[in-house]
């Protein structure tokens, strides 16, 4: 993925830990490589430049209202905008009818430059997201994760959908926490879940390195 999407990724992801992604997208399925499209891996050495940031208004994420402030940003690293049946690419920043056959109503794509611009890293200033942290982008991380594979999960209960692997011990942000699915590891057991930032998903407390299960000074998601 170009650094530049999984930038706003765990803006998004920092600011409303709550979101559903069950319309996120990244690299392009089967059908998506039958034809031209920037979720597919295509420039430089392979690079994907287009991701999908899932609708989901009970929670914050707003498409049109992400959309419409991608081009009042008018960020040098942004090609083109879809959502809801409209499109507008860089340069005219204006919205006009999109006919392609999937509406865009449940996510906002975003593609990004094919040049090496997509790959920076500079946080993206969407007044939806707030303010940035002291680095620039996702907030500082607060725990460290233990045990090697760790899967993060879409949603806190063992057979959701894996949306990323801990290789190994991993500084990570923890932005609330909640109640799921029984896990029993490691000589421990809690249906306590971690919501993980920039991972965007939840991994098992007792994944997460401290002595309570129920981690203290984290807030309920």
């Amino acid at each position: 993925m170009a650094r530049s999407l999984e930038v706003l990724l765990a803006q998004l992801n920092a600011r409303f830990p709550g979101r559903s992604v069950a319309s996120d997208g990244s690299i392009g399925d089967a059908d998506h490589q039958k034809r031209d499209s920037d979720h597919n891996p295509w420039y430089g050495p392979g690079i994907v430049t287009a991701r999908d940031y899932t609708h989901d208004p009970e929670h914050g994420v707003d498409i049109q209202q992400i959309a419409d402030q991608l081009l009042e940003s008018r960020d040098p690293r942004i090609k083109y905008v879809i959502a809801n049946r409209q499109i507008a690419t860089a340069g005219s920043w204006q919205w006009a009818p999109y006919n392609g056959t999937n509406p865009h109503d449940k996510h906002v794509h975003l593609s990004v430059v094919a040049d090496p611009r997509c790959d920076d890293e500079q946080p993206w200033a969407l007044p939806v997201l707030g303010e940035a942290a002291p680095d620039g982008g996702a907030p500082e991380p607060n725990f460290t994760t233990r045990g090697n594979g760790v899967n993060v999960r879409k949603e806190p209960r063992l057979g959701a959908p894996v949306v990323a692997t801990l290789a190994g011990p991993t500084r990570v942000h923890v932005s609330c926490q909640t109640r799921g699915d029984q896990v029993d590891a490691a000589g421990r057991s809690s249906d306590a879940w971690a919501h993980l930032s920039a991972q965007g998903g939840y991994v098992s407390n007792i994944y997460i390195d401290h002595p309570e299960t129920w981690l203290p000074d984290v807030s309920d998601c």
